[in-house]
């Protein structure tokens, strides 16, 4: 283990703006969500897959939207998406699909930034690769690759209706196209039914490649657990930070400064989720297009690798039941599952 001086500091609130945006949204919470889409049962390649779902064909072989992070909220899960950039140059940002795994049905929610240009309230896009997602209590945390972590209230997602006038119009149809005011009032959100503005974010110094996140217990205490991905050749690491109960933020000092309780470098490569619980740690790893995917299971430095055990394309982990069952999302178009993986099988015994 290694110092490290990847500090996080929370900053961009914007509670005041948010409060605004969903005085004008219909607060829905995840509840709140109808789920319009259905996803299909399957059996999921791999020893350490249990039987789990796809998505329906548009999103199962769409190729600008791919998922990464996943997260528990209970009888639902969250499966966060990134779209790739259309030409080198535009993006529609990133999205929350809300799963209930137990009825096969799923929607899709955009992630949002509220703000006020020239005293107008509007909103933009999050353009982030949401490769790491976790709920802790109401908030969402969405990992941000190079800038630390966005942060969001599950409170605040929000129904966007849908105004009948648009399709009366020359620009019909525009609202897909469109995110922010609509031009015959209210606001559209490239179609989407429903979005979860953003509230704040977690700042990070540069050093550290947020690739992946997680929250749990190391050793009864709290912890924002954080990752980056590595290729051969290079020296991936792990690190935790310590969370406040009280608020579910990061534990800050004097300063308004939160330093990580450990950092571990030489860890596996090409890692893609992590899961913590007590002394035990799990980690994905990928190994390319076609390639069944690795679970780690240990602690950094003590790993034991399960190879290929995981289906092609593994992502983020996160607990259902901590210590007993994972949920895995894969990405890769025709090959894309969410899945449980029963964790007490692949325990290290001392």
């Amino acid at each position: 283990m290694t110092p490290a001086p990847y500090v996080l500091t929370v900053t961009d609130r914007r509670d005041r703006l948010v409060d605004d945006l969903t005085a004008r949204l219909p607060r829905v919470g995840v509840a709140g969500v109808a789920l319009d889409r259905v996803a299909r049962p399957t059996q999921v390649p791999g020893d350490a897959a249990g039987d789990g779902l796809t998505w329906e064909d548009r999103d199962a072989e769409d190729r600008t939207w791919w998922p990464q992070g996943v997260a528990s909220t209970g009888e639902r899960l969250l499966v966060s998406w990134y779209a790739k950039r259309r030409w080198g140059l535009f993006s529609p940002g990133s999205r929350l699909s809300v799963v209930d795994p137990a009825a096969a049905r799923y929607a899709h929610v955009l992630l949002v930034s509220p703000r006020r240009p020239l005293g107008r309230l509007t909103m933009g896009g999050v353009r982030v690769h949401a490769g790491g997602l976790a709920v802790l209590g109401d908030l969402v945390y969405v990992a941000d690759t190079r800038a630390g972590v966005r942060v969001f209230r599950l409170g605040d997602l929000a129904r966007v209706p849908r105004r009948r006038l648009d399709d009366l119009l020359p620009w019909r149809g525009a609202g897909t196209r469109t995110l922010g005011r609509r031009p015959t009032g209210g606001f559209t959100a490239y179609g989407y039914g429903h979005v979860l503005p953003q509230l704040l974010r977690l700042r990070a110094e540069p050093g550290l490649r947020w690739s992946f996140l997680s929250v749990g217990r190391v050793e009864g205490r709290l912890s924002l657990v954080v990752g980056e991905y590595g290729r051969t050749g290079t020296s991936p690491r792990l690190a935790r930070y310590p969370l406040d109960p009280s608020t579910g933020l990061p534990q800050l000092d004097a300063q308004g400064r939160c330093a990580p309780l450990e950092v571990h470098t030489d860890q596996p490569h090409r890692m893609q989720g992590v899961a913590v619980d007590g002394s035990t740690w799990w980690v994905s790893a990928s190994a390319g297009q076609g390639n069944p995917g690795d679970l780690h299971v240990g602690a950094p430095g003590r790993f034991r690798r399960h190879r290929a055990v995981l289906p092609p394309g593994p992502e983020d982990l996160d607990w259902s039941r901590p210590g007993e069952q994972l949920w895995c999302v894969s990405e890769w178009p025709g090959a894309r599952y969410v899945f449980p993986v029963d964790a007490r099988r692949w325990t290290v015994t001392p």
